[in-house]
C-alpha cells in the first residue's frame, strides 16, 4: 500500500478516520469492488458504499468525507493501470451516498 495524498484534503483525512478509510480502500475485496465496477463502466466507488456505511457509520456520508474517498480512489485505480474515462456519472441505486463518481479504465493491451 503506498501513501495517500491528502492534498486539499489534509484537515478532512485528519478529522474523519482518513488512514483507517485508506486501509479499508486498499482490501482486496474493496479493490476487487472497484475493478469490476470499472470493467462494468460504473463508477469505480458505486460498489463501495454500503460497506463503508457499515465500517465507519454515517460520518462517511457527509459531503467533504465523499469527496475525500472519491479522491482516495482515483490515487488507488489509477496506480493500478487505469485512467479517467469520465467524470460526474450519475449514481442512481437507491440508498447510495454516492450521487456520482468518476469511470475509469484499463488501457487496451498492445498487440
Amino acid at each position: 500500500m503506498f501513501a495517500y495524498r491528502p492534498d486539499k484534503f489534509t484537515a478532512t483525512y485528519a478529522q474523519a478516520q482518513g488512514k483507517e478509510i485508506w486501509a479499508f480502500l486498499h482490501r482486496p475485496e474493496n479493490l476487487l469492488r472497484m475493478e469490476t465496477a470499472s470493467y462494468l463502466r460504473r463508477p469505480a466507488l458505486e460498489p463501495l458504499a454500503p460497506y463503508l456505511l457499515s465500517e465507519f457509520g454515517a460520518e462517511v456520508a457527509q459531503r467533504r468525507v465523499k469527496q475525500m474517498i472519491g479522491h482516495m480512489t482515483r490515487q488507488i485505480v489509477e496506480a493500478r493501470g487505469y485512467h479517467l474515462k469520465q467524470s460526474n456519472v450519475r449514481i442512481t441505486r437507491r440508498g447510495n451516498i454516492f450521487a456520482s463518481g468518476s469511470r475509469y479504465e484499463q488501457p487496451e493491451p498492445a498487440a
